[in-house]
């Protein structure tokens, strides 16, 4: 962004003999290039500003405001600009934050987080319930049910269903007497990826 100060005119004075310019052109080009800055420096702040704040078509360059003004509406803007990204770069940390969660939830929830309850509703008749995050596929589903059906139950009725972010897996098994806790075992091994 650092521009090059343009050539020093080339006069016929002292400075001619390929010596240094003298202080009038020095400080000419000095102005020229520093009005060069502010010129560029009002470019971008006013495209950097909302499309409301430009200025309305029919004005003709920038608006007539002294340099301190103009350097105190870059200042501001640069403040408000900074404030801005600090905002989004704190919204973007929640965000990875809560997506990593949500991520570790969903990966350890299959066999980790699973939990499982058996209710006896008598005849040798069990619900067994398991909740646990929603599977990507009904894979862990078709587990369970095959692990209840290796370790020694009937199935009459399984069913799941999704309900927010927790699946609930419903399995009616007749088991004989005793096998339960055998059936509940291998349901668990099955879905922490055991079996």
């Amino acid at each position: 962004m650092d521009m090059p100060p343009p050539p020093p005119p080339h006069f016929g004075g002292p400075a001619a003999g390929g010596g240094r310019p003298d202080r009038k052109t020095v400080e000419r080009n000095r102005r020229n290039q520093m009005n060069a800055l502010y010129s560029r420096l009002d470019q971008l702040v006013r495209a950097g500003s909302s499309p409301s704040s430009a200025p309305p078509a029919v004005q003709r360059g920038p608006p007539a405001m002294t340099r301190p003004d103009r350097l105190e509406e870059a200042a501001a803007y640069i403040r408000q600009t900074t404030e801005r990204v600090e905002r989004l770069k704190e919204r973007k940390r929640e965000l990875t934050a809560a997506r990593a969660a949500s991520s570790s939830q969903g990966s350890s929830s299959a066999g980790a987080a699973a939990e499982v309850e058996v209710q006896h509703l008598g005849s040798g008749l069990h619900a067994i319930l398991v909740t646990g995050a929603p599977p990507s596929d009904g894979a862990s589903f078709h587990r369970a049910v095959r692990a209840v059906e290796e370790a020694g139950g009937e199935v009459q009725n399984a069913h799941f269903s999704v309900v927010g972010a927790r699946a609930i897996y419903t399995i009616h098994t007749l088991v004989a007497e005793g096998g339960i806790e055998r059936v509940v075992q291998r349901l668990k091994a099955a879905l922490r990826g055991d079996a």
